[in-house]
């Protein structure tokens, strides 16, 4: 019996996992409800992770140049753009122009950025031209043109092709025919975010050849940090978006420790269900450990046949766990939210095949670990008073 096959603690597993269902179905639920649970918190967490990344690849810059403290502008920033370019990566580098204005049609007037930029420069940083729902960023190169949101064209009550008043104290009062809309899709931006073009800013500002930023664009967003401390090295004041958009850092990092905490506790409270169940099994089970003993059964052969059931019954409960977290998730995907724009979103949901690995993987060595005392508590019965229950 000291080497009886695998063969024959299976089958004795197999005996205890089928003999008390409800037993069963406790210690497999309770894993099965954790792995789901958790399977679901962190493909919400990826979902949320990919959103805010997407909107720091596709619409912010990487690294942005600012004046130096007490500087209003950035005066020879043309050096800057040729040092720019030169690093490995770059995408996009975009000089821009940004002013205060109050834009007026007819009755209505709103307070907007007015952002002076090269179109084609600044399509490469947000890709404006994707969202464009009438004529296109390259217009405002026509002269006194703006391309503004569709949000904001609905709060003034204009269309293309009007034309409206900018004006702000210190500024030089501007006509500006109204060339484009956009709808990126979020609030912040479509309400209060204009472009025209280098020229027309310099002119409303009174200004002469200099800029507010440079934003750049690089291949890798995670190379962001290396490129800007090159830049710092130059002299220049260049913040990556790690630094500019400390909100979005904290955010990712608070949800991944909010969701591993839950998600741990979630696989204990399992685990413990199970230690418990194999510890009353191991009571009631005490006379036919005593008989594998005196038919022959070493300690080892006891403490790996309980080992075996708790990894069993852990890896039982992963699988229909992983079951149910992708059916769950794949349903929260149509649930609508408001994301921080005030706009309305499906909720993000990305399922990574590596999460369910991980967390059955988990699963059964917490199961395992959970049934470590019981199995190691039946290993050390004494046959004899086994025997007598």
């Amino acid at each position: 019996m000291k080497n009886s096959l695998p063969a024959f603690e299976l089958t004795v597993v197999a005996r205890h996992i089928t003999y008390r269902k409800w037993r069963t179905f406790l210690s497999v639920g309770a894993v099965a409800l954790a792995v789901a649970i958790s399977i679901v918190f962190i493909s919400i967490q990826n979902g949320f992770s990919d959103f805010l990344f997407d909107i720091v690849f596709r619409f912010l810059p990487h690294i942005t140049v600012s004046p130096r403290e007490g500087e209003d502008y950035i005066h020879l920033y043309r050096g800057i753009v040729d040092v720019a370019w030169a690093m490995p990566g770059v995408l996009g580098v975009s000089p821009s122009l940004a002013a205060t204005a109050t834009l007026a049609y007819k009755d209505k007037a709103e307070n907007v950025a007015m952002i002076g930029v090269d179109p084609v420069e600044a399509d490469k940083i947000s890709d404006i031209n994707n969202y464009m729902v009438e004529g296109d960023i390259g217009s405002i190169l026509g002269g006194k043109r703006i391309v503004m949101g569709l949000a904001l064209a609905k709060k003034l009550k204009v269309k293309k092709g009007d034309t409206v008043q900018a004006k702000f104290p210190n500024a030089v009062p501007a006509s500006l025919l109204v060339s484009g809309l956009f709808n990126f899709g979020y609030k912040q931006v479509d309400e209060a975010v204009t472009y025209v073009s280098l020229d027309t800013a310099r002119d409303f500002l009174n200004e002469g050849d200099v800029v507010t930023n440079i934003d750049i664009k690089l291949e890798d967003p995670f190379r962001a940090e290396a490129s800007a401390k090159e830049l710092r090295s130059f002299g220049y004041n260049a913040k990556d978006w790690q630094q500019l958009y400390p909100d979005i850092v904290r955010t990712l990092a608070f949800e991944r420790t909010q969701n591993a905490i839950t998600m741990l506790l979630l696989m204990i409270i399992a685990t413990f269900g199970i230690a418990s169940i194999m510890n009353m099994m191991v009571q009631e089970k005490t006379r036919e450990i005593g008989m594998l003993m005196a038919m022959g059964a070493s300690p080892v052969n006891i403490q790996r046949l309980f080992l075996l059931e708790s990894g069993l019954l852990g890896l039982m409960g992963a699988i229909l766990g992983c079951i149910l977290g992708f059916l769950v998730s794949m349903q929260l995907r149509g649930v609508q939210i408001q994301n921080a724009m005030g706009q309305m979103m499906n909720l993000p949901i990305a399922i990574n095949p590596m999460d369910f690995v991980v967390f059955t993987i988990l699963a059964v060595l917490l199961s395992i670990a959970a049934g470590y005392y019981p199995a190691r508590k039946a290993s050390r019965l004494d046959p004899v008073v086994a025997l007598k229950g």
